[in-house]
């Protein structure tokens, strides 16, 4: 899993203790064949629900909010939390491996000035949120009238992080689910009427879903075919010190690795450490307060947290 907030269009890695992520400078690439990726970006390993919601629950309490007329705790950044999912079907040399790669993205909401009389460092928030929001609207657009179209329209994805992050999610192989969220007052007419609209333009995107399926044997065969030209390049012609220099090469690359992946695992253990002590001094979880409240943490319910 990974987790990060797109903050006035600078990407920040939210799973990055906060004294560390000042050093950590993330851009979004690009690869023909793994699509787009964010080099550097923390991964983490998962097995079961628990650690994904400690993670989900940690980057939440550290994601960038500020209060303005209207919030107490306004969003001030985009959010993709993003995980990979593999799943190993069949037995012995019938192995299969099926992949999923899901981004969960809770977007800003858009603001008016005159509403949440920002100014300032609030002010610049809000601008940068509706910019990336108007870039997102563009592509939708775009991709919205490509079913209707025999040409295909150029899709602005790289005018925006956002956009570029979400292009395999918004095109291609993909399902795409959207979630609106409106407003009852009748002061929010307008951004409710808005929001139905961009929504209902979602629904005329059109993606293909392909099952992503790799089939291990295939890899295999590969290997050990590989594994013989070598074994039969050292004993045709090969003489001992090309042999030797082969191991020795061989023998470094491991020791390189090792000292790397050990390097990474102490780098992993002393994040997972300060993570732990960040979340014993922020505000409860969703968990602890159903357990202080007494209820089911699994039944749905509401609470009221407010003192007004």
């Amino acid at each position: 899993v990974s987790y990060l907030e797109i903050y006035n269009e600078n990407l920040r890695d939210l799973l990055v203790p906060l004294d560390d992520r000042a050093k950590n400078q993330l851009t979004v690439h690009y690869h023909p064949k793994i699509g787009t990726y964010v080099p550097g970006l923390t991964e983490c390993l998962v097995t079961k629900y628990s650690e994904v919601n400690r993670m989900i629950d940690y980057g939440q309490k550290t994601r960038s909010v500020a209060a303005t007329s209207m919030n107490a705790t306004s969003s001030r950044s985009h959010c993709i939390f993003s995980f990979h999912l593999e799943k190993e079907t069949g037995e012995g040399k019938l192995k299969q491996t099926v992949r999923a790669h899901v981004n969960l993205v809770d977007l800003a909401g858009s603001e008016r000035q005159a509403k949440t009389n920002a100014t300032g460092d609030r002010l610049k928030e809000g601008a940068m949120i509706n910019q990336s929001l108007s870039t997102l609207a563009t592509v939708i657009n775009k991709l919205a009238s490509v079913g209707s179209k025999s040409t295909k329209d150029f899709v602005p994805f790289r005018n925006s992080k956002l956009t570029h992050l979400l292009q395999e999610s918004l095109s291609g192989n993909s399902k795409t689910v959207m979630v609106a969220a409106i407003s009852p007052a009748k002061s929010n007419t307008d951004e409710t009427m808005s929001t139905l609209r961009f929504a209902q333009t979602c629904k005329k995107i059109q993606t293909r879903v392909v099952k992503n399926q790799d089939s291990r044997q295939q890899v295999i065969n590969d290997l050990k075919a590989e594994i013989e030209r070598l074994r039969a390049d050292l004993a045709s012609g090969a003489t001992g010190g090309l042999r030797d220099s082969v191991n020795q090469e061989l023998s470094e690359e491991t020791q390189a690795l090792r000292k790397k992946l050990e390097e990474e695992q102490a780098t992993i253990e002393k994040w997972e450490h300060q993570r732990a002590l960040a979340l014993d001094d922020m505000a409860l979880t969703m968990e602890e307060i159903a357990n202080e409240m007494g209820v089911d943490p699994n039944t749905p319910q509401l609470i009221n947290i407010s003192t007004d």
